[in-house]
């Protein structure tokens, strides 16, 4: 099975920019690119901050812009999400009993399970999973096949990555995340966006992979408090191939438009690369 992850596309209303940025240039750059490249995917997984003030007018750009997809798109929730206006322009998006949109969907190669982790009543930027949704987790974990690799996507890490601002909006209650997990079972891998900076590591056990933002970055910057540093770091896509137990993660930077040689090449390796 292959599939892409891209995160925080921060949409806006037709013709505004952010912090200088066009999102929905670079996500038609993507889209480009994903078409183009690689036309076997299962489906293309956008962890949450589709829009970047939860307005009408952006997701129904995000819509218009995601129909040039290919592959079929499953879409998520981030803190700059607003659940009931992105319904309206995704009504067949799924969503769990209690509303929340996240789901659990078992594939040949892998079961990809989806949380929400948006809390709208939060003062700040914030993640959470309240017993609903831990409810949820649960029985996810409980049911996913033993047989195949489980995948888990959540838009906010679970624990702190060094990113001192970024660190006090994560999700809130990892403990009670963790128990779910330590009772049940652990996911084979875990997918987050929010943090704009490609990271991968391990949780308890469990290896993770941030993935870039496709709108504007966090810079890297371990030191700053008060304020996020931001920048306008090249975006990239993540192709992911899950295949006999084994899961293989590439960053694809399709923004790039310099020269491509043979390393090979005596010339190429002499300068000649135009």
């Amino acid at each position: 099975m292959k599939f892409v992850v891209l995160t925080d596309t921060h949409f806006v209303a037709r013709s505004r920019r952010i912090y200088g940025l066009d999102p929905a240039e670079r996500l038609a750059a993507a889209i480009a690119c994903i078409n183009r490249d690689h036309p076997d995917l299962a489906f293309v997984i956008i962890t949450g901050d589709l829009a970047h003030w939860g307005e009408d007018t952006a997701y129904e750009h995000l819509a218009d812009v995601l129909a040039r997809l290919n592959a079929p798109p499953i879409l998520m929730m981030g803190n700059h999400d607003r659940r009931d206006v992105f319904g309206r322009h995704f009504p067949g998006v799924i969503r769990d009993t209690d509303g929340f949109v996240q789901s659990t969907q078992v594939f040949d190669a892998a079961t990809i399970i989806t949380l929400d982790t948006l809390n709208e009543a939060a003062p700040n930027h914030e993640g959470l999973l309240c017993e609903h949704r831990l409810a949820y987790l649960e029985q996810a974990l409980m049911s996913a096949p033993a047989d195949r690799p489980l995948l888990l996507f959540q838009h906010h890490p679970p624990f702190d990555t060094g990113l001192r601002y970024m660190d006090t909006i994560r999700l809130a209650n990892p403990d009670a995340e963790l128990d779910v997990i330590a009772r049940t079972r652990r996911p084979d891998y875990l997918f987050t966006g929010h943090l704009h900076r490609p990271i991968a590591g391990s949780w308890n056990g469990i290896p993770f992979h941030i993935q870039r933002a496709l709108a504007h970055q966090v810079g890297f910057d371990l030191e700053t408090e008060g304020h996020i540093p931001g920048s306008h770091e090249a975006p990239d896509y993540s192709h992911v191939t899950v295949s006999g137990g084994q899961i293989v993660i590439h960053q694809c930077s399709f923004t790039y438009a310099g020269p491509r040689f043979s390393l090979h090449d005596q010339a190429a390796l002499n300068g000649a690369v135009g």
